[in-house]
């Protein structure tokens, strides 16, 4: 399974409502986010392209929904570049793989 879409960072509801509210489609998003136990994230959820998370593991609460919306996601995410692409730089999760491009 392969996820792609443009990079963007969520760090609390405010991020998720700012999407919501300027009509930004979450399809074309590839969200990332620091704790697996996001659930702030929920609104958008079922319809991300990808999500990238920093912490925890297939058991999170983030990856076991990730899995029931068959949303590529990788947990314990960390980038294997730096600086880290801005938000909006497309990428592609590769789950056969588990990176990202």
């Amino acid at each position: 399974m392969v996820g792609e879409g443009r990079l963007h960072r969520f760090d609390t509801v405010d991020d998720v409502l700012a999407v919501l509210d300027d009509g930004t489609d979450p399809n074309t998003l590839v969200a990332l986010v620091q704790d697996a136990g996001a659930t702030f994230l929920a609104p958008l959820e079922a319809d991300l392209a990808g999500i990238l998370c920093r912490s925890g593991d297939v058991e999170s609460h983030l990856a076991i929904v990730s899995r029931d919306f068959r949303i590529p996601a990788l947990m314990g995410f960390s980038f294997s570049v730096d600086p880290e692409p801005e938000n909006g730089a497309e990428v592609r999760i590769m789950l056969d793989t588990g990176t990202l491009e």
